[in-house]
């Protein structure tokens, strides 16, 4: 018997360190900055998928790293205002002591991988990505009180970047349907930015920071956020009709009523966290659905 429950009892600790384990793993990939250094890979491969631009391991390196930097520099900084927030991802680094020896170590190892594997173009342009989204919160962001949207125009800029990355990065000439696909990215990522701002409406109106939420208040901000959603569906529906992007690439339209869940949740509850993972998600499932469609497309040609 003792044997017996000596087995259980093992058998229920291994299960309760798999738990907190994937506890743990969950926790680091949502406020750790991975979300969105894996959403900015996922950018990448859409461009990849629909261009059928090859891809190799290095610029999907490049491209996490770079993002995961940018991103964890600024959850560490904006770690101790983050309190009443995002208490929950505060919390997390400063019990886990999130240092910037962390951004420092990722942000060598990706001019290494830039200087080895890439071309000095390549490189130059990375580290300027680099260097203006780490100078970002102690320098431009200041300019949010002066220019309205400053921050969203900002990141959504930089992200639509990424559409085009993959030409720049393999020298493949630029074409008008790369810069539409920037241009849904740049859209998505305003929607995403100023969906991130509702959270710190009160916060950012004390500093001054002329953020769209705090300028319109909440009576006005959901139309904006639901407009600029309609006008990502018209964009891609137009690109596709007029030839520039592929038939598959509507695959991405379930994105558009999975925004609207979110933005709801948001209307109804600014300090509900979940709504603001489900849109730090959305960028992942971008290339996600576009591979799907992409896959259905050439099955039905058999």
């Amino acid at each position: 018997m003792s044997l017996d429950a000596h087995a259980v009892s093992s058998g229920l600790g291994f299960k309760k360190d798999i738990l907190m384990f994937l506890h743990m793993l969950w926790k680091e990939i949502v406020f750790g900055g991975h979300l969105f250094a894996l959403g900015s890979v996922s950018v990448v491969m859409a461009c990849s998928f629909i261009f059928m631009i090859p891809v190799s391991w290095d610029i999907i390196f490049v491209t996490y790293l770079l993002f995961y930097a940018i991103y964890l520099y600024d959850y560490i900084q904006g770690a101790s205002s983050d309190k009443l927030t995002n208490g929950s991802r505060a919390d997390y680094f400063l019990c886990k002591d999130k240092s910037k020896c962390t951004v420092i170590v990722t942000s060598l190892v990706l001019f290494a991988l830039m200087v080895f594997f890439t071309s000095i173009t390549i490189t130059v342009i990375g580290m300027t990505i680099l260097a203006l989204g780490l100078l970002y919160g102690s320098h431009f962001k200041k300019l949010t009180k002066k220019i309205p949207a400053f921050k969203n125009f900002f990141v959504s800029i930089v992200w639509a970047f990424m559409a085009i990355f993959a030409f720049i990065y393999y020298s493949v000439p630029i074409t008008y349907g790369a810069v539409m696909l920037a241009l849904f990215v740049f859209i998505r990522m305003m929607n995403i930015q100023i969906l991130f701002d509702v959270r710190d409406m009160e916060g950012d109106r004390e500093d001054g920071l002329l953020t769209v939420p705090a300028i319109m208040g909440d009576k006005k901000y959901p139309f904006i956020l639901r407009f600029i959603n309609l006008v990502s569906v018209i964009l891609m529906l137009g690109c596709v009709v007029l030839g520039l992007l592929p038939v598959f690439t509507l695959a991405v339209i379930p994105v558009f009523y999975y925004a609207v869940t979110y933005i709801n949740k948001v209307v109804k509850s600014r300090k509900e966290t979940s709504s603001y993972i489900f849109a730090a998600f959305e960028p992942i499932m971008w290339s996600v659905f576009i591979l799907a469609g992409k896959y259905v497309t050439i099955l039905s040609v058999f």
